[in-house]
């Protein structure tokens, strides 16, 4: 399964600031690859919201407000491949305003049980999803330029969600 969206980033004002409006994943559920026994609900985009030029922003994927979140519902043992971006782009050939997604960006957790996976997007993570399902949370780091040139930016984030096949 694999979902993309863009994003954008805006300047307002006389350029001194970034709105990196929405890294998201689609807001409309959609099955999982293999048996069709997990459903992928993403619920919200990574939202940066104003940036100053030359000013990094550090979403935690603590933060309920700014983080992406996606569900997962059903059964089986799921590995999540994250492909993630260098960058917001301002155009196909336009500047780009670098993304970092640290060691410790990812976090898996399994409601009813407390329990938390931390986890680094960069490498795929694998977990048996418990009855009542997981959620994922992702956070990361935007790092403008001090010249960073103004205009409207896009990137995508593309998951995929691999449940294995209970018969090998």
């Amino acid at each position: 399964m694999a979902r993309r969206t863009g994003t954008s980033a805006l300047f307002g004002g006389r350029g001194a600031w970034l709105l990196a409006a929405l890294l998201a994943l689609l807001a409309a559920p959609c099955p999982a690859l293999a048996q069709g026994t997990v459903s992928v609900l993403p619920v919200q985009g990574l939202r940066f919201g104003m940036l100053s030029t030359g000013m990094p922003t550090v979403i935690s994927p603590l933060d309920a407000g700014r983080r992406a979140t996606v569900e997962l519902v059903g059964s089986g043992h799921v590995t999540l491949l994250f492909e993630l971006p260098r960058g917001l782009r301002a155009g196909a050939d336009g500047p780009l305003l670098p993304l970092r997604f640290g060691a410790t960006d990812g976090r898996v957790t399994f409601p009813g049980s407390g329990t938390v996976l931390v986890f680094d997007p960069a490498a795929p993570v694998s977990f048996t999803l418990p009855p009542g399902g997981a959620t994922i949370w992702l956070g990361g780091s935007a790092e403008p330029a001090s010249a960073q040139p103004p205009g409207a930016y896009d990137a995508a984030i593309t998951v995929h969600v691999v449940v294995a096949n209970p018969a090998t």
